[in-house]
């Protein structure tokens, strides 16, 4: 089984390229049942707190997958979006726990 960390710091203005990458998450995870895992850092961290129409249904369906999202809480409090990104189902992790963790346990970083 792959082991894939999708690393979004694309932000407002490159959405399109950041839905293709949860799309294809969100269908490796139920076609393939890979280990998926998303993680909004930077800009990112805004896009997935200002998501709306189809960036939003691809959260939300990555959130009920079973797809772990987080997200940099720094990011969020900098944006204002920590309510709206937790209310789609993205935890805080501070970036750099999440990086470590994610190389620790094993995940290809891919960045977006």
């Amino acid at each position: 089984m792959a082991k894939i960390a999708f690393w979004i710091t694309a932000g407002p203005g490159l959405e399109e390229k950041v839905l293709a990458n949860l799309v294809l998450a969100g269908r490796l995870k139920a076609n393939r049942n890979q280990d998926i895992e998303v993680y909004f850092f930077g800009p990112g961290v805004k896009l997935a707190g200002q998501a709306e129409g189809h960036l939003a249904e691809a959260l939300k369906t990555l959130s009920s997958g079973q797809v772990p999202m987080g997200a940099c809480p720094f990011n969020a409090d900098q944006y204002g979006v920590t309510t709206t990104v937790t209310e789609q189902g993205i935890h805080m992790e501070p970036a750099g726990e999440a990086l470590v963790r994610l190389t620790e346990q094993g995940y290809q970083i891919v960045g977006v």
